[in-house]
Order: C-alpha cells, then sequence, then structure tokens
C-alpha cells in the first residue's frame, strides 16, 4: 500500500492495525535521524512519517472528544477525560460512564469514571446554560514509559474506537514536548496547529493560557464576585475539544494552563469551568491560594504552570487574588527543585502574560516581571514560555534586568552563566499581532517609532497585588529582542539526557512554522524552522536514575 510517507508491503496490510501501520513507517523513517539534518533545511526535510498521524477517520467515534493529562505521578498516572452532549442541547443521559484499558486491544481492566457532571453554573442573570457533561478518571498503577490501548463509554455497551497513550519514562532519557498559547477554534489555523503538534508525537504539550476564548477575556468580576455575562460563549469549549482531542490531545498529555480568557463568569475565581474540564494534578489550592497552579518533572526537566492573571497590571480581574501565596509557592518549587539531588538540571516556567514583549498589542507587564524575575534570576530559570501576544518572539538571555549576551537564531545559551530566555509562543490560532516596537535581531522589523511599553501599578507591584491605577508606560528595558514575527507557530523542544552523571545535556528549542498566509495555514506537510536556539548546561545529577515524579 503506498502511502504519503513511504510504501507499506501489501502483505502486511491485511493484518495491520492504523497504529501498526503508524510503528511500521516509523521503524522503516527513523524520526530521530530526519529531526537531525531538519534544523539546517527546516522541517520540510522531515516530511513523512515525521509528520504522519492517524487519519481523522480513526478518530475517536465515542459520540465527543476525549483527552488526556499526567496524574501526580507522570510515569504511572494518567487522567482521562471524554465529554457528551453540546453546551445548549439537552442534558444527555450518561448512566455508566467507564474507561476500558490495557497493553493491546483486548484491554483488560475497566474503570468507572470518578467524576461525571456538567460546569457549575452560578445564578446570575443571562448566565448561559452548559449542559455538556463531562467525565474523566485517573488510571493508577501503570507502569513507566509503556504504551496502553484505551477506549471510553457512556453506558458500558458501546465504546470509542480504540486509542494509546504512552507514559512518562522514569530517570534522565532523550524526549520531546512542545508548548503553545492562544489556540482558539479555528479550522484554517487553530486546527492544523494541533495537527502539526500531534504529528511530532511530543510526550507531552503544555498549553500556556487563552483556549478556546469562550470567555471575553476580562470585565466579569466586582470584588471577586462574577456579576457580568456579556460575550460569554460557553459553545467554544465544544469546538476547542473538538479540535484538540481528536488531532493530538486524545494521545498526548494536554497540560493546560490558564490565561485571561479562562476568567469566566463561574466560581473559584473565574476557573470553575476550566476545573471541571482539565482535571491534572494541581497543587493544593490551601498552599497556592490558587486552584490552577501545578508542576511535574520529566526526566531531567521540571515544568511549573503558573496564574500570571494574579499579578498582572494589565488585566487586573483576579488582581492579588492568592495574596501572595502564589509566589510563595513558585519560590518554593524552585528551591525544590534546584536542591542537590532533586534529579532536575532544566527548570521551565510557563504562564499567559509576557515577562518581556515588543509587540504594540499588550506588551510587557510588569506586574507579574517586578515579582517574578527576581526569583528566575535567584533560581537560574532556564526558560519561561508565555503567550497572550499572539506572535513569535525570543529575548536574548537576561539576568538582573540586562542582556548578558547577544544570542542569533541557531545560537546557544548557558543558562547559568547568562540568564534566563524569554519566549511568547502565543500563535496557536487565534489571530495575529503584527504591530512592533524597537530593534530586534531578526524577524519582523518596527512598524511603530518608539521604544516597547510596560504595563505597571502606579502605587506598588507586590506579590499580594498592584496598588494604584494601571498604566501603560516605556519600559526602561530594551533591546531585548532576539527574533520576532508574527504567524500561527509553537515551539517544539527536544532535551538531550547526560550520558554519564555530571556530562552535558541540552534542549533544543524550535519555533515550527507551517507554511501560510495572512488567510491561515495552507499546508502542514513541510513546516519550517524559523527560529531556534539550544539551552546547554553541565549536569547537577549525583546519580543516575533520578525518578520523574510531581509533587
Amino acid at each position: 500500500m503506498e502511502t504519503p510517507y513511504g510504501e507499506i508491503p501489501e502483505k502486511f496490510v491485511k493484518d495491520m492495525t492504523i497504529q501498526e501501520m503508524h510503528d511500521y513507517l516509523r521503524a522503516r523513517f527513523s524520526r530521530r535521524a530526519l529531526l537531525k539534518g531538519a534544523g539546517a533545511v527546516g522541517l520540510a526535510a522531515a516530511a513523512g512519517p515525521y509528520f504522519w498521524r492517524q487519519s481523522s477517520a480513526f478518530a475517536s467515534t465515542a459520540g465527543a472528544p476525549q483527552w488526556i493529562a499526567y496524574g501526580r505521578d507522570p510515569a504511572r498516572e494518567m487522567y482521562v477525560s471524554w465529554s457528551v452532549g453540546s453546551y445548549n442541547g439537552p442534558v444527555p443521559s450518561v448512566p455508566a460512564p467507564q474507561v476500558r484499558y490495557g497493553l493491546d486491544t483486548t484491554y483488560g481492566a475497566v474503570q468507572a469514571a470518578e467524576n461525571s457532571g456538567t460546569v457549575p453554573v452560578p445564578a446570575i442573570s443571562g448566565e448561559p446554560v452548559e449542559n455538556t457533561v463531562y467525565n474523566n478518571t485517573l488510571l493508577r498503577n501503570l507502569w513507566p514509559n509503556t504504551t496502553y490501548h484505551y477506549s471510553v463509554s457512556n453506558d458500558g455497551v458501546n465504546w470509542s474506537q480504540d486509542v494509546t497513550f504512552t507514559t512518562a519514562a522514569v530517570g534522565p532519557t532523550d524526549f520531546r514536548f512542545t508548548m503553545v498559547g492562544d489556540e482558539s477554534t479555528n479550522d484554517v489555523t487553530s486546527l492544523p496547529i494541533a495537527q502539526v503538534i500531534g504529528g511530532l508525537n511530543p510526550r507531552f504539550n503544555v498549553i500556556v493560557g487563552d483556549l478556546s476564548y469562550a470567555g471575553g477575556g476580562s470585565g466579569y468580576y466586582s470584588n471577586g464576585v462574577p456579576t457580568n455575562v456579556s460575550a460569554f460563549s460557553p459553545g467554544a469549549w465544544d469546538a476547542y475539544l473538538g479540535i484538540v482531542g481528536p488531532n493530538a490531545a486524545q494521545s498526548i498529555p494536554w497540560q493546560a494552563g490558564v490565561g485571561n480568557h479562562e476568567m469566566e463568569p463561574l466560581n473559584n475565581f473565574g476557573y470553575a469551568g476550566f476545573l471541571t474540564r482539565f482535571p491534572q494534578a494541581y497543587a493544593p489550592q490551601a498552599v497556592t491560594g490558587s486552584p490552577v497552579l501545578k508542576s511535574f518533572t520529566y526526566g531531567n526537566v521540571a515544568v511549573i504552570q503558573l496564574d500570571g492573571n494574579d499579578l498582572s497590571a494589565e488585566l487586573s480581574d483576579n488582581n492579588g487574588y492568592t495574596d501572595g501565596q502564589q509566589t510563595a509557592w513558585l519560590a518554593q518549587e524552585l528551591a525544590r527543585y534546584r536542591a542537590p539531588g532533586s534529579g532536575i538540571d532544566f527548570i521551565v516556567v510557563g504562564f499567559h502574560n509576557c515577562v518581556f514583549s515588543s509587540n504594540t498589542t499588550h506588551g510587557s507587564d510588569g506586574g507579574i516581571r517586578l515579582v517574578w524575575q527576581p526569583l528566575f534570576d535567584q533560581y537560574e530559570v532556564d526558560l519561561v514560555v508565555s503567550g497572550h501576544v499572539h506572535a513569535y518572539e525570543r529575548s536574548y538571555p537576561l539576568r538582573g534586568g540586562e542582556v548578558t549576551t547577544v544570542v542569533p537564531s541557531g545560537g546557544t545559551v548557558h543558562p547559568h552563566r547568562d540568564g534566563t530566555t524569554y519566549i511568547d509562543a502565543g500563535g496557536g490560532g487565534q489571530g495575529l499581532y503584527t504591530g512592533w516596537y524597537g530593534v530586534t535581531g531578526g524577524g519582523d522589523p518596527a512598524t511603530t517609532s518608539g521604544e516597547p511599553e510596560i504595563w505597571e501599578w502606579t502605587g506598588s507591584n507586590t506579590a499580594t497585588g498592584g496598588t494604584g491605577t494601571s498604566e501603560d508606560i516605556a519600559d526602561y528595558i530594551t533591546d531585548y529582542s532576539a527574533y520576532r514575527h508574527a504567524n500561527w507557530s509553537f515551539i517544539v523542544l527536544d532535551v538531550t539526557a547526560p550520558k554519564f552523571p555530571g556530562g552535558e545535556t541540552s534542549i533544543l528549542v524550535r519555533a515550527v512554522d507551517p507554511t501560510q498566509t495572512s488567510a491561515g495555514i495552507s499546508t502542514i506537510a513541510s513546516p519550517a524552522i524559523m527560529d531556534s536556539v539550544t539551552l546547554v548546561r553541565r549536569s547537577r545529577l549525583d546519580f543516575w536514575g533520578a525518578a520523574a515524579s510531581r509533587r
């Protein structure tokens, strides 16, 4: 049988599942070999099985999408979620929601959903109904680095098509993950981005906020209580999950974080809908002050997901809602991961609002920068990834508010010496922001005169929130932009583990740029690399086999 990515002998085809065809092509055309050659010539060289994915015809037929996320131990736990019905339809009957799973399509284990229900809706005049039923359960006691088959059912009789996921590996290992923000529900932008992410087969995908754009982004609260429902369209969540589920999230852990558009006219600081849809291994709210924070590790990399809405000077709906608890928890997590014996070399932090952005829309948020950047410096955070600005931009490494070295596209950063790199990966599908201030090392030139701007409070910018009036002023830190381009894109991060204790370890960060016009993405066949940087450290691992964990 001929496929777009090579031939499968007919003698094999008749006995092969779609997954087995996929595995055959992967084995015949090594992804690793293709990737090594892709950096210089773009990902066009990796066309073929590198971007081959299951046809949408073989996606779940449970009647609604499925998605997954890591539990507290990514090597041994996985949340499985799926939805039924639509937000404005009748509430569907879901008599026996359950998951069957195992090492092959005979499964062998069945687990009932631990939660099944609709989003809790407050009694506000004009609040739209939310009748989609969300089901989820946490699969426990799994084997590390193992591929599982699973299928879901609403009644124990009719089952979705078989799909797979793979648990995290234990200890230092080479692996890939992706990060993106500002996705939306557009068929010519959001959908192709999800398809390319799915085709890259990352071990997990981190979203830095603004997923469906069901919420208007601000203006729903008075003293922390939802009072206004304008521009709130919960049906966008049905559309969003219908895009990312069958194309990526049903097999790739979808590590979702919040942006300003996840603040909806709902309870629990506007996050009740997000929490209903995305069960994840959140840190205790009693400790963090927030219901949506989490951290996890994979190999020698720690990922921390924060809520920038707590400190944002630009959008103040949730200003100071954690009363400093989030920042205290962040400091605790950073110290834990930098402690001897943690098994961690790299720390990647993700949240929505930009610490450094030279875009004319939104720009930098000083409410966050002035509180968190000192912690990023103190604990040598390697990479901070945000969204909010619908474009791509990478900074030169900074420490103490100053650029330490000029690193062009394709260059290398040594974070221990050079400081933290800041990336805006907000090109996930929503409309682009094409205006820029100031100079840059590459990509889009300035479209507007003057220096980049920053949002700050006229009173104080503290861990307990800002005081005074929020204002947009000329930034006092300039010339930090290494590369920027207003296009639909995301970043892929390839981690190379140390070969021995104390050996060199790295993360190759590449911005993936599908072929596109101003109207949308025209093809996903040959995505290019528009920018890249390599983060390099001397490994701190003092023993072999540090286990993947999450606390």
